[in-house]
């Protein structure tokens, strides 16, 4: 068993629980009910995460086979929350900051899964982190469409433009 292999997997787990807890926190900050719901959906994922996580961590220290089987990488389906923003509007700057953080914590897990994809020498594993990658994508994505819908209806709400 290769020490790095483990640091990376633990590693991987620390930033999935650092997400759930956050998005949850998030969950409970917003006052937006839409918002509240796409972070306890994202709070999902991150725990999901943690468990295929856990299950390459129990197979790669049991010195065994790695079966990918045993991990589900099919993302949970989106509830299209962030996609329907038309519902979304808010007056509270503090929200737009935490969708900002959420899009900064989404680019360092892709960034830190490639790399781990990159640096690992189990193909099993490389699977796992490139999957974990694009699917951190995915939520980058709407969070950067969300963040930019939410800060032109505040400036709106303000009356005013920066363009």
């Amino acid at each position: 068993m290769d020490n790095n292999e483990i640091k990376i997997l633990k590693t991987a787990i620390l930033n999935e629980i650092e997400g759930e807890k956050f998005y949850k926190r998030a969950a409970q900050d917003t006052r937006d009910q839409d918002a509240s719901q796409a972070f306890l959906h994202l709070a999902e994922d991150e725990r999901r995460h943690q468990e295929m996580l856990r299950e390459m961590m129990t197979q790669l220290t049991a010195g065994g086979e790695i079966k990918l089987e045993k991990l589900d990488l099919k993302g949970i389906p989106s509830p299209k929350i962030f996609t329907a923003t038309h519902g979304m509007e808010t007056e509270n700057a503090m929200e737009i900051s935490v969708f900002h953080i959420a899009i900064m914590m989404e680019k360092a897990s892709i960034d830190y899964y490639r790399q781990a994809a990159e640096q690992t020498k189990i193909p099993q594993a490389k699977e796992l982190y490139t999957s974990l990658a694009e699917w951190e994508v995915t939520h980058l994505d709407t969070m950067e469409n969300t963040y930019d819908f939410l800060t032109e209806a505040w400036w709106d709400h303000q009356s005013y433009s920066p363009s």
